[in-house]
């Protein structure tokens, strides 16, 4: 039966043994650290990027609005354009009548 020494290393001596899963660690915890600061600046443009969506929609909605006042006020405008046409075209007409019963007058 063998008997097994239990030999205590020192720090330096156990880094030195197993020189090469420390840059394995240190290269885990470093894209861990980075992975997570990703995320959390995901999350924060995410949040951002949600609040102007919020205004955009509420900027929106009042232009709607304003374009829906705009489009009454021009087909009020419109409506009274062809009533001032049809007006004027009765007095023009009213005028060419006038005008011909001044040239019965005068014969």
């Amino acid at each position: 039966m063998k008997k097994q020494n239990k030999i205590k290393l020192s720090k330096f001596e156990w880094v030195k043994k197993n020189i090469v899963i420390v840059p394995v660690v240190a290269a885990i915890l470093a894209g861990t650290f980075t992975s997570v600061r990703y995320v959390i600046n995901l999350t924060d443009t995410i949040e951002a990027n949600k609040a102007v969506l919020i205004n955009i929609k509420r900027d929106l909605k009042v232009v709607e609005d304003k374009l829906t006042d705009t489009a009454t006020r021009l087909s009020a405008a419109e409506a009274t354009w062809e009533m001032a046409e049809n007006l004027y075209r009765q007095l023009a007409d009213q005028v060419r009548e006038h005008a011909y019963d001044i040239k019965d007058l005068n014969r």
